[in-house]
């Protein structure tokens, strides 16, 4: 898909601070994207939704953020609000983001982008008519050891001393990326892997065996 960003629309006006929205109030929103937002200067939350009552009202005391909402389309006509984060379900998250798109709000989400390529597809569609920006938490991209490979690779394709480029492959450890965190320890016990793999089968794969 032909992506043409020449007229997207500024995220804020210059000098003015960006007025943000997130979409969420999940393990990843409440220990890395909310409190890193929060810690920006030029950055204030002014608007939280979750289908959880109880624990929107919690998340948005905690960051003092003034406006709660249990549904993510009531962020899409408020005026106030620049761009939205979202971090939800998997499925989910892509109409989320979809939606706001479209509405004309700029918006980072978690990956996965989308579930498919027809959604992805759609989140594309409904970022030309929004004539917004998506952008994608693929941190990975930003981390030292990768872009040390990237430059790697593109001085060995520079020259052909070295002969023809026939395979690159780099393990990215993790390591404890949890932080200690993840007080109930489901996201590091089996239980997690089994429970992701009976999913991906109920949802997924079941269907083409």
């Amino acid at each position: 898909m032909s992506r043409k960003k020449e007229s997207v629309l500024p995220l804020v006006a210059e000098g003015r601070m960006l007025s943000l929205g997130y979409v969420g109030c999940g393990f990843m929103a409440q220990n890395v994207h909310l409190p890193n937002f929060a810690s920006l200067d030029r950055c204030r939350l002014v608007a939280l939704a979750e289908r959880r009552p109880l624990l929107c009202h919690q998340v948005a005391k905690r960051f003092g953020i003034a406006k709660v909402c249990l549904d993510h389309r009531e962020i899409l006509e408020d005026h106030e609000v620049d761009a939205v984060g979202v971090s939800a379900d998997y499925a989910q998250q892509g109409e989320i983001a979809a939606d706001l798109l479209r509405a004309g709000k700029h918006v980072f989400m978690e990956k996965p982008m989308a579930v498919s390529v027809a959604q992805a597809e759609r989140i594309l569609r409904a970022e030309a008519k929004g004539n917004t920006r998506l952008m994608v938490g693929y941190m990975k991209r930003y981390d030292p050891g990768n872009r040390v490979v990237r430059d790697t690779v593109r001085r060995w394709k520079q020259g052909d001393a070295k002969g023809k480029l026939l395979l690159v492959r780099n393990h990215g450890f993790g390591g404890n990326w949890l932080a200690e965190l993840d007080t109930t320890q489901m996201i590091q016990s089996a239980f997690l892997d089994v429970w992701i793999l009976e999913e991906i089968y109920k949802r997924y794969l079941r269907t083409l065996c």
